[in-house]
């Protein structure tokens, strides 16, 4: 399963532009994996992998 990394523009504040970045993650999988609109995620990065995990 791909994704892709979306990169989107946030607010400018005087010359500085502060951006967020958005993880499409397809229906199926979080379907699959029982997450609900607005739950809470928790992110955990080590060494070059990026673990999402539902906070319960």
């Amino acid at each position: 399963m791909k994704t892709k990394l979306q990169k989107q523009l946030e607010y400018t504040d005087k010359d500085n532009r502060q951006y967020k970045h958005i993880i499409v993650i397809p229906e199926e999988a979080v379907n699959e994996l029982g997450w609900k609109d607005g739950q809470h995620l928790e992110l955990t990065i080590t060494e070059w992998r990026l673990i999402i995990e539902a906070k319960e």
